[in-house]
């Protein structure tokens, strides 16, 4: 009777006991399936990390090469713009100009436009540069075509979209605005600025040729320095290109009869220049006094800064 009451306690303690070593076995099983998966996630990782670092790297430098050649671009259509700009200022045929400026620089790249930036044919830069600035080139390229467009193949029909003088100017409490909202002396200095050319001088000559910006002439033809040529008095599509035409006429003027402004009769010479056109002539005196009074009032005054 004991035999059988100790089989029976036995019975009962194993069936007790299998719950447990399932639960054990369950639990062995889970932990190994959680090891054997931290370590396969592991190895995804790191292999993934390895992948992605490779797709960077290809990234970083496909951005590099986007970007450089996007500032490729946009410099070579901010040259465009510059182009555009003093184009439409002279009432230019704006696609033919950009047509003939690429083919002369080989779309800004040739060697000789970047050493001088000079838009011109080959055997005529040497004649129209070096410059200091490529806007500097540009401004006296479309000047250049719009007096002499034989130069660069093309024709006057051709090259000229308007022969419309824009006579309307915008004058607030005496103050002439051009187009762009510069006045006309900062837009006069500006100019100068890129030629090199004694900014408060040549607006002191513009005042005394136009009577002060009042004239005939600069009200109706643009002229602002007194141009003129064989066939009369020179007139402009805008105020801006007749800005443009005295600075450049007045630089050339300077140079070609050797006039150095620093020398002690350099004033009296240009003068003599200006009113006569021999340096020998003699100087004019009353011109001369007239445009040293302009000048002195004008540094006194600060008329060429442009806002920022």
């Amino acid at each position: 009777m004991r035999r059988k009451k100790h089989k029976l306690r036995l019975r009962k303690q194993v069936i007790m006991c299998i719950p447990v070593l399932l639960l054990l076995i369950v639990l062995t099983v889970g932990l190994i399936i959680k090891k054997n998966r931290v370590y396969a996630s592991e190895v995804v990782n790191e292999s993934q990390s390895e992948a992605r670092k490779e797709i960077i790297d290809v990234v970083k430098l496909s951005d590099r090469e986007f970007f450089k050649n996007l500032d490729e671009t946009l410099e070579k259509r901010q040259k465009d713009n510059t182009i555009i700009y003093y184009a439409q200022k002279f009432n230019l045929n704006v696609d033919k100009v950009l047509e003939i400026a690429h083919t002369l620089t080989s779309n800004y790249e040739d060697e000789a436009f970047n050493t001088t930036f000079a838009i011109a044919k080959p055997e005529n830069r040497e004649n129209v540069g070096p410059f200091n600035s490529f806007e500097a080139g540009v401004v006296y390229f479309i000047r250049d075509i719009y007096r002499y467009p034989a130069r660069f193949d093309t024709t006057y029909e051709e090259i000229h979209v308007l022969d419309t003088i824009r006579a309307d100017k915008k004058i607030i409490n005496k103050t002439v605005y051009l187009d762009s909202g510069l006045t006309y002396e900062q837009f006069m200095g500006k100019i100068c600025d890129l030629f090199g050319v004694d900014k408060s001088l040549a607006l002191a000559i513009s005042y005394h040729e136009t009577g002060i910006l009042t004239s005939n002439l600069f009200i109706n033809s643009n002229n602002v320095g007194g141009q003129r040529s064989t066939s009369g008095w020179l007139a402009f599509d805008t105020l801006e290109s007749g800005v443009i035409s005295f600075v450049l006429n007045f630089k050339a003027l300077l140079e070609n009869f050797e006039i150095d402004l620093t020398a002690e009769n350099g004033m009296l010479e240009l003068s003599a220049v200006y009113v006569y056109g021999n340096k020998g002539a003699g100087p004019a005196l009353s011109w001369l006094d007239k445009v040293t009074y302009f000048q002195n009032k004008i540094n006194e005054q600060d008329l060429f800064t442009i806002p920022e």
